[in-house]
């Protein structure tokens, strides 16, 4: 079975994946039941509440307007603000279907792409105001991604998420799970995701480090842009093109923690839902400094611009946590990581704080669930190389697919060398 690619998934100028985002939309719309406005969750009516207020007329024209805009490019059953209020109390309630293409796995990205993609969407969703209600849509979300309900599709029946094809397709024999028990021993939805190896060191064992100069890749996945030059501030608007410290790192442009990454070097990773998505340390040191930046959740560049290309902008400006290492052995110079959620992630754990020591190969965090990004920042003048490219078109970012590219990376696994 071939695994579909971010880029392929992601990016609107596919137009099957378009047809095929609607489509999904429109199932979870027509089997769910239409509730009174009254009976939608809290969260939900919270956010239409605050956007029937008589000051917010725009916020009611964007919405409108978005759905118009939506449906003359695939016809959705969402074309009033009432369902579009209705098709978001639908994905909070709804559970992932393990689904090759990843459609069903991810509601709220499919739900919400037809309306993100064009210009009074992303004024809707990129608008201050209504970020703290999307925060707690998703808080809503986590909760019950937490609970044992959530684990209606964790059973080995056929399609769901432990059956045949799917233990296959994610290598779950590699992860601690008992298939003897109900929902292969897990409590909840969110904690298969976040599933650990059986033996860490056979599936993901740590790059030999003869020199003691070499940096690790913190997570699985696929490099998505190898940045050489990295500004302090932006200019102009950022295009999603260019790295910027100041947004990146949310600090201020006289900060002592960006002056090493000035005109440095990044590297972006994408992981896919089937990834592994636990972090580890990419250098032996002392953090520094751990912070998490609360930002959008659904938000692109500019309208029109394909989500797929849009990664160096979502680092910027979604949701974050950045942790600032500084490593035992000065050649390798600082390095910070920039953990980034990315539409139904919100949620960006840290398990060290600052002052802890931590060995190359450490677990330092995770995320829930979802689709996720990656930014790691270095010194470039000390890095003498890389050893990964940043083509995406060469594959679909998954690990343990029998092909082993340059632009697929996995946890502990060499990704530069320092000088």
């Amino acid at each position: 079975m071939k695994r579909v690619s971010y880029f392929e998934l992601l990016s609107r100028a596919a137009p099957a994946q378009s047809a095929s985002r609607a489509a999904e939309s429109n199932r979870l719309f027509a089997e769910s039941h239409r509730k009174h406005p009254k009976e939608l969750a809290p969260s939900v009516q919270a956010l239409a509440e605050y956007v029937k207020r008589p000051e917010n007329e725009f916020l009611r024209i964007y919405i409108g307007s978005m759905l118009d805009e939506a449906n003359q490019k695939n016809s959705l059953n969402i074309k009033t603000p009432a369902d579009f209020f209705q098709q978001l109390d639908n994905a909070l309630t709804s559970l992932p279907k393990y689904d090759s293409n990843f459609m069903a796995a991810l509601p709220f990205y499919t739900v919400l792409q037809p309306f993100m993609e064009n210009s009074y969407g992303w004024a809707f969703f990129t608008n201050e105001a209504i970020r703290p209600y999307f925060a707690d849509i998703l808080k809503a979300y986590h909760t019950n991604l937490e609970t044992p309900a959530s684990l209606a599709y964790l059973n080995d029946s056929y399609g769901n998420w432990l059956s045949a094809d799917a233990r296959q397709y994610l290598s779950l024999d590699e992860y601690v799970y008992n298939p003897c028990e109900p929902h292969g021993g897990f409590k909840s939805w969110n904690e298969f995701f976040i599933r650990k190896f059986k033996d860490f060191d056979a599936s993901r064992p740590l790059a030999p480090d003869p020199t003691g100069k070499v940096v690790i890749s913190p997570v699985d996945g696929q490099v998505w842009k190898i940045s050489k030059q990295v500004q302090r501030e932006a200019t102009f608007d950022i295009k999603g093109e260019q790295y910027y410290l100041t947004d990146l790192l949310a600090e201020d442009a006289a900060s002592p923690l960006l002056r090493p990454f000035v005109d440095g070097l990044a590297v972006q990773i994408v992981l896919m839902p089937f990834n592994y998505h636990r972090w580890h340390s990419p250098v032996t040191g002392k953090i520094k400094k751990v912070k998490t930046v609360p930002g959008y959740f659904f938000a692109q560049p500019a309208p029109n611009q394909d989500y797929a290309a849009s990664f160096p902008f979502l680092s910027h400006v979604n949701t974050r946590t950045i942790v600032f290492i500084e490593p035992s052995n000065p050649d390798i110079g600082e390095v910070a990581v920039i953990f980034v959620g990315l539409t139904e992630v919100s949620s960006c754990k840290a398990t060290v704080k600052e002052g802890d020591s931590v060995q190359r190969g450490d677990e330092i965090g995770h995320f829930a669930f979802g689709g996720s990004t990656c930014c790691i920042l270095f010194d470039r003048s000390k890095i003498a190389s890389l050893s990964i490219t940043d083509n995406p078109s060469l594959s679909d970012g998954a690990s343990g697919s029998g092909e082993k590219l340059d632009n697929i990376v996995m946890v502990r696994q060499n990704i530069a060398s320092a000088l």
